[in-house]
């Protein structure tokens, strides 16, 4: 389902997680993942709403409990 349906089902209040016979969605970040789920299994892999994360630089770090005698 779009971003645009899912958010209006969710707005009328006609959300229901799980089933049709499931309890009526109450939070947004649920109707999201709702609509991430279902995406992804139509889609086989990622949606182009998941975040991307990017592992941290590790550059110019050092180990802890190193330091320099000057």
């Amino acid at each position: 389902m779009p971003f645009d349906e899912v958010m209006g089902k969710f707005k009328r209040g006609s959300l229901h997680s799980g089933s049709s016979s499931g309890p009526k969605v109450r939070d947004r970040q649920q109707a999201i993942a709702i609509m991430m789920s279902e995406k992804r299994a139509a889609a086989g892999g990622k949606t182009e709403y998941q975040s991307r994360k990017h592992p941290k630089s590790r550059r110019g770090t050092r180990p802890r409990g190193f330091e320099t005698l000057g």
